[in-house]
């Protein structure tokens, strides 16, 4: 009887840190449909503070012909920041995007040009590119932006980046990519995948400089020798992160900066870029990783204890009532946490984008999956935990640190895996 006690009290505990967990969730959740909400209202007031018309240089790296690449230089041409230029760096001008600009921005009046960065031999294609670009910049450039060549943004996507760079305590401002549901089966596991990891925005301990869309003033890149940091990296967002918070600044969340993904994904495109996002943030960001493990692994332990315990004690097949009373409670509330917080999330998201680029389908992946993606999760989280070696693009890498890449070899120019960016 003493040892049946020991093993009720046990799982007890776990469903109860479970459940502590998922309110903690849920709470973020709040807080950040409340600072969405704040944030837009702010920018509904226009633009504000020096930073508001800094000449600012947007930095594209490109590597073939994305699905939105056309959109993406059509709407760059047309941000109503009014003070920017833009320079499109390329591995080399065989790259088919290369030609393709210069079509499509024939008719520009911003400012642009091309950038020729040669192969990288000792960091990401990706980071290669921009540091050649960066060395192309004006003298007079105050502020960097950074776009992913598959990140379509709005007219007014520039100048809300670069807004809250005015506020002395903030150290980049940034954005976040929302994968669209529709498009079958593997849009809507993309969707209900990347959903879930924008929990990481919703709190200043976990949020990011994602590549896509940040902005950091000239000054700033330089005090923290970002440059340095990339010059034998992988990940460019991950290692500005960890720049800022050495420095003890803010990453700003910038809502307007939500840029939503329309490509065409299958389950093995999405399997292999979410992999390789997880590698590169174990890597790059452990205590990111860590705490994505944990927190995946309680929710799914506890939430099957929880189900687990009290169906069979329901069904007679052990303990008192209070044993089924209190395991019904407890799954009821972590399903209840992790689904609410999904809502709060559609929520959210909904005061920013407008159908269609968000629809009835993201939130049916997102709330109607809430309850059992964590095991998705931890499924990608799992299989991230040992490898070392990624494919990006067309090249195979090995990471031995964050600030340690090898380029191992060059395949076809195909895509593979998804998105360029982070």
């Amino acid at each position: 009887m003493l040892v049946e006690d020991g093993i009720f009290a046990a799982l007890a505990v776990v469903c109860a840190v479970t459940c502590w967990k998922g309110l903690r969730a849920m709470a973020s959740g709040v807080r950040f449909l409340r600072e969405v909400k704040a944030a837009l209202k702010r920018n509904r007031a226009g633009p504000s503070g020096e930073k508001a018309a800094a000449k600012t240089a947007v930095i594209l790296p490109c590597c073939g012909i994305d699905e939105g690449l056309n959109s993406t230089v059509h709407r760059l041409g047309r941000q109503d920041h009014g003070n920017y230029e833009v320079l499109f760096t390329v591995e080399s001008e065989q790259d088919p995007a290369y030609a393709a600009i210069e079509g499509w921005t024939k008719d520009w009046t911003v400012p642009h040009r091309r950038v020729v960065a040669g192969q990288a031999t000792q960091s990401s294609q990706k980071i290669h590119n921009q540091l050649a670009a960066l060395k192309q910049v004006g003298d007079d450039v105050e502020v960097l932006a950074f776009l992913d060549s598959d990140a379509v943004p709005d007219a007014s996507w520039l100048r809300l980046l670069v807004e809250p760079l005015a506020d002395g305590r903030v150290g980049a401002a940034t954005g976040f990519r929302w994968y669209s549901a529709a498009g079958g089966l593997a849009n809507g596991v993309r969707s209900m995948w990347n959903a879930g990891s924008m929990a990481l925005m919703e709190t200043p301990a976990t949020r990011f400089c994602w590549g896509g869309a940040t902005a950091i003033t000239r000054k700033r890149f330089a005090e923290l020798d970002v440059a340095e940091r990339w010059s034998r990296g992988l990940a460019d967002d991950l290692l500005l992160t960890q720049a800022v918070r050495d420095a003890g600044l803010e990453i700003r969340f910038v809502p307007h900066a939500l840029i939503p993904s329309h490509d065409r994904a299958t389950l093995a495109s999405f399997w292999e870029f979410a992999v390789r996002q997880l590698i590169i943030t174990r890597i790059c960001a452990p205590k990111i990783w860590r705490s994505g493990l944990v927190f995946c692994t309680s929710l799914v332990i506890g939430g099957t204890v929880a189900a687990v315990a009290g169906l069979g004690s329901a069904l007679g097949w052990f303990g008192a009532p209070w044993v089924t009373a209190y395991f019904l409670v407890a799954w009821g509330v972590i399903v209840f946490a992790s689904t609410l917080r999904a809502w709060l999330r559609q929520r959210a998201v909904r005061h920013i984008l407008r159908p269609p680029n968000v629809s009835w389908r993201d939130l049916l992946w997102d709330v109607g999956g809430a309850p059992t993606s964590g095991l998705l999760h931890l499924a990608i989280i799992f299989a991230s935990m040992r490898r070392r070696t990624i494919r990006w693009r067309h090249i195979v890498y090995e990471m031995q640190s964050a600030s340690e890449t090898r380029v191992l070899r060059r395949l076809d120019r195909s895509p593979a895996g998804g998105a360029s960016g982070s």
